[in-house]
């Protein structure tokens, strides 16, 4: 069995760092630097490299695309012709409708891609970073449809569990998108609004850790942010319009001197947030 690597940054690295022995496969990548591919091959995360992806899609039975979703769509398309009959194509990026309906217009019937998100990272990026134990107790989220294979999900599945991943979610494309605009996008979105406010720049001995807390995922991979946030639109905007309903309704309670109106909202999202710590 051969499997492809699509990128060798954060996720794509430590994905190939936890994949030796699994089906017994070889592990080819593709990254666009060559550097990057001697050292993953010194390092024995992959048995073979090229920065011609062609060749690394060659002959591979299970292939992971790891670089931003438009990117991955492109790579697809500019290699459909080496992408062998039978192939699974899985991907790890954080959008998961556009990927499927994108691929699904692309790649012909006997090619099956199953959607993937392991929920693991770290505030820096690139191979360097990446680190065999990144997934360990992580969620791994996979968006199958209706087309796809049973025996094409199954191994999705098992190369998450091989991976070192504790939680394998299975849901929709829809639904992973909305909920993931809420747990990661808005997150996101409100560490950079806390940043872009100018009194960030008066408050350097005004905190105690609750600024530097919430303002942690702000040093932020603008180009793969900005697109994740555009090709999830719709639900990102209701999450946001959501955020501005709750801080309206905080505000009112606030110029009303209205306490206990107050008081109600705070044990509202402590009782909210002790609930999900409990789950």
């Amino acid at each position: 069995m051969k499997t492809a690597i699509i990128g060798l940054g954060l996720i794509g690295g430590s994905i190939a760092r936890r994949l030796r022995g699994f089906h017994n496969c070889t592990i080819a990548a593709y990254d666009r630097t060559a550097d990057t591919l001697l050292l993953a091959k010194h390092d024995g995360a992959i048995d073979e490299g090229s920065t011609d992806a062609a060749e690394v899609f060659e002959d591979a039975d299970l292939i992971i695309l790891c670089l931003y979703p438009e990117l991955n769509i492109e790579f697809v398309k500019n290699n459909l012709e080496h992408i062998k009959s039978g192939a699974v194509i899985t991907d790890v990026s954080g959008v998961k409708s556009f990927m499927v309906h994108e691929l699904e217009k692309t790649l012909p019937p006997d090619v099956d891609f199953v959607g993937a998100h392991p929920m693991a990272g770290r505030e820096v990026g690139g191979y360097q970073s990446s680190t065999d134990t990144l997934f360990e107790k992580s969620s791994f989220l996979i968006t199958p449809t209706k087309a796809n294979k049973p025996g094409s999900v199954a191994l999705i599945r098992e190369l998450a569990e091989y991976i070192g991943c504790a939680h394998v979610v299975t849901t929709t494309p829809e639904e992973h998108d909305e909920i993931i605009a809420y747990t990661s996008q808005l997150m996101h979105v409100v560490a950079v609004a806390l940043c872009d406010n100018p009194m960030i720049e008066r408050s350097t001995f005004f905190s105690a850790g609750s600024l530097r807390d919430c303002t942690r995922v702000a040093v932020i991979n603008e180009e793969m942010w900005s697109e994740l946030f555009c090709e999830n639109k719709n639900a990102l905007s209701k999450r946001i319009t959501e955020m501005q309903d709750s801080l309206e309704k905080i505000k009112d309670a606030v110029e009303k001197e209205d306490r206990d109106g107050l008081k109600k909202i705070m044990r509202h999202a402590t009782s909210q947030k002790m609930k999900w710590l409990m789950e």
